[in-house]
């Protein structure tokens, strides 16, 4: 086979993944940990922090994964709808230790839902992430609160150790729908090599003066 017909069975995908939670869940530690690979404490976040990364799933196909981690704060709070319009999968992060995080989880998702187009939320993935596993001494299960079908997976993840953040990601990145990819024309400035890259800054958006 030439290069000139591989060139045109490569396919690529943008996918949209919102990060939302309480804050003080660890949201921004747990995008970190995926993107630069080590436990990061971080401030809280004002607006929303955006990152990539870039991932080649086979031969054909790879992937650009836009991360964005939303501001928990009450005081942006007002300000989180906007970063859904588009989402293709959402992450909602609760912190084991904190029983009113968990409780919240309900209302984010909720409030997802709410400000989804109608035609597009069946076709949104949500995920459930209970972090900071490592403040446990024993295992964590799901707890019977949440068993429900408002959201699709269930993971158990520490930022800290990084338990649970691969099979996260892989679970998100390994399921994405066919037809969800096209075509490279070759005009796109994505690095599809092997070992994933960061071709963005991790960087806050500061909105709190938006009109928006």
């Amino acid at each position: 086979m030439s290069n000139n017909t591989a060139d045109t069975n490569k396919k690529h995908c943008n996918l949209k993944v919102v990060l939302l939670g309480d804050s003080s869940v660890g949201k921004s530690s747990l995008a970190a940990r995926y993107i630069v690979g080590k436990f990061q404490k971080s401030n809280a976040t004002i607006g929303a922090a955006f990152m990539t990364k870039n991932i080649q799933l086979d031969d054909n196909k790879d992937v650009t994964l836009e991360l964005w981690d939303t501001a928990g704060q009450e005081r942006y709070r007002s300000l989180t709808p906007m970063y859904y319009r588009g989402t293709d999968v959402a992450i909602i992060v609760y912190d084991i230790t904190s029983p009113i995080s968990l409780s919240h989880a309900e209302d984010w998702i909720e409030e997802l839902r709410s400000y989804v187009d109608t035609e597009r939320r069946s076709d949104l993935r949500i995920i459930l992430a209970a972090n900071k596993s490592d403040l446990l001494e024993e295992g964590y299960k799901q707890p019977e609160e949440l068993r429900n079908n408002k959201f699709n997976d269930f993971v158990v993840v520490s930022a800290k150790t990084g338990e649970g953040i691969n099979i996260l990601f892989e679970g998100i990145t390994n399921n994405i729908p066919d037809e969800m990819f096209i075509h490279d024309n070759g005009n796109e400035t994505h690095d599809p090599s092997g070992t994933v890259s960061i071709d963005k800054p991790f960087h806050s958006i500061d909105t709190s003066l938006c009109n928006c």
